[in-house]
């Protein structure tokens, strides 16, 4: 799958080409073999991209074309190429984008756009240009990956994650048992399973990672704490309707739980239990998210009636402080607060347009709330995640679309869309923020990586079946969760082949 910053699918089938003329082929060496029409047309279709895994197949395909002859020896082949694909690549084009991509990658980046200036007007400019790139990024640095762990269930995995200190691993399954792993000596070892009498349709740590919330469609949350070494069951609330998520206040002073109807309830510990201490309610419609703000003092919450409102702690006591009407909304599906809480993303399903969901950005000015942007999508906007450093946010869709917005003074720019054959359900960024994971019912979790300002495929993982989450843990360790019953731990590793990179 190709990354483009504008966001373009892959270039469609070329037609069978022409036969290269003979001043074209007499720029060939005596050692060059003319290739079949067919292998051609495959060969053209994957080159004059920036994504590695692509490169990475036509290098091991076509390996004699693009290592061992001179790149100018290729140029016989200019006739082969499509004129639209010709023109996208054009000197204009180079200067614009390719030649500060390629400045910005590495020291041979910056050694390939050097060469290139000295044959601009050289008639098969483009050509050259199509194998520079390949060839740069795979003789570059890059992350390899290596399975360390594999945790099977007897059902699908809905979900895998770290705990935020990464000494501890959770698995939820719909075999209604959540499985704790800790980490001994750099391995995963099995240390507990959590159940319940029904599906667990999430399960989440506190922020120190003390203390476990899972809840259930049996109608009860269970809240399990980390005593000594082993983890225990502290309480369980029970509630009229089936729950659907519970998340604790970043401070773990507080947890919201969020079931299925209009209303969530906001919980304290007091007296060694957890106690109710408000409800919350959006009355019209069904309630579909609930979030705290990063500093613990705010909560959103989001429903299908359209709105999504602000709830401030006071005097811990919650209270309703804004409502926004979203217009030509039918629901408002997620939120979420960047790291330093000045900005929102709201998760919205539209009426209007040639666009199913979008996601709109709000900034606080001025203890308001306003309006300052939109990313839209093609299909149903399934998640968004902010870095955390607040640089970056992204957002998945179903139309198998990942779009990496970025911070440049002050507004949110789109910066590059990575594509996915089929639904793209989670994406998360690692904690220093330079690299992304995504997961896709494609069967594949795409690792990304910021490079010299510009985000790049780096790796991709594969699982029998659809990926349902994935997620980044301590020392470049990734966990997915798929629907081949497995949750599978990766250790990424960097592999040094250019020293001046």
């Amino acid at each position: 799958m190709q990354v483009t910053p504008s966001g373009e699918r892959p270039f469609p089938t070329p037609p069978t080409p022409n036969a290269p003329d003979p001043e074209s082929a007499r720029f060939a060496n005596r050692d060059t073999v003319v290739l079949p029409d067919e292998m051609v047309i495959k060969i053209l279709m994957n080159l004059g991209t920036t994504d590695i895994a692509v490169c990475r197949r036509v290098k091991r395909h076509w390996q004699t074309l693009i290592d061992t002859h001179h790149l100018l020896a290729r140029s016989f082949y200019r006739d082969c190429h499509l004129t639209q694909r010709i023109n996208s690549l054009t000197v204009e084009l180079y200067h614009s984008h390719t030649r500060g991509w390629l400045t910005d990658f590495s020291n041979r980046g910056r050694e390939t756009a050097k060469q290139l200036d000295n044959i601009l007007k050289y008639k098969h400019f483009p050509e050259v240009l199509f194998f520079s790139i390949p060839k740069l990024l795979l003789n570059s640095n890059e992350l390899t990956y290596q399975n360390i762990a594999t945790i099977e269930h007897p059902g699908v995995v809905s979900d895998a994650r770290f705990s935020p200190d990464g000494k501890f691993l959770l698995t939820d399954s719909y075999d209604k048992a959540v499985k704790l792993l800790e980490l001994v000596g750099g391995q995963w070892r099995e240390k507990a399973t959590l159940r319940h009498s029904g599906w667990v349709d999430s399960a989440t740590f506190s922020p120190d990672g003390k203390h476990l919330v899972t809840v259930c469609s049996d109608h009860t949350c269970k809240i399990w704490r980390l005593e000594g070494d082993q983890w225990q069951e502290e309480d369980t609330i029970q509630h009229s309707r089936s729950v659907k998520d519970a998340r604790f206040s970043p401070d773990g002073k507080y947890l919201v739980t969020l079931y299925h109807g209009d209303s969530a309830k906001i919980w304290w510990f007091v007296d060694g239990k957890w106690q109710e201490k408000a409800t919350i309610m959006h009355p019209l419609r069904m309630m579909t998210n609930a979030q705290f703000s990063p500093d613990g003092k705010h909560l959103v919450t989001t429903s299908e009636d359209g709105t999504f409102k602000i709830w401030w702690l006071e005097d811990d006591q919650w209270q309703e402080e804004d409502i926004i009407q979203l217009q030509h909304s039918r629901s408002v599906r997620d939120a979420s607060f960047s790291p330093d809480g000045k900005h929102l993303v709201i998760l919205t399903k539209v009426t209007y347009g040639d666009f199913f969901d979008s996601a709109k950005l709000w900034e606080l000015e001025g203890g308001k709330w306003q309006e300052n942007g939109i990313i839209q999508h093609s299909g149903i906007v399934n998640n968004v995640h902010f870095s955390l450093d607040g640089k970056h946010f992204v957002t998945v869709s179903g139309d198998g679309a990942v779009k990496i917005c970025g911070l440049v003074g002050g507004k949110w720019q789109e910066k590059a869309t990575i594509w996915h054959s089929a639904l793209v359900k989670k994406a998360s960024f690692s904690r220093d923020g330079k690299l992304l994971v995504t997961a896709s019912y494609d069967c594949t979790a795409k690792i990304c990586g910021l490079v010299g300002g510009k985000w790049q495929e780096m790796v991709t993982i594969q699982h029998s079946k659809a990926v349902t989450n994935a997620s980044f843990g301590p020392d470049n360790q990734i966990v997915t969760a798929s629907f081949d019953c497995t949750a599978k731990v990766w250790v990424l590793k960097k592999k040094e082949n250019d020293e001046n990179s």
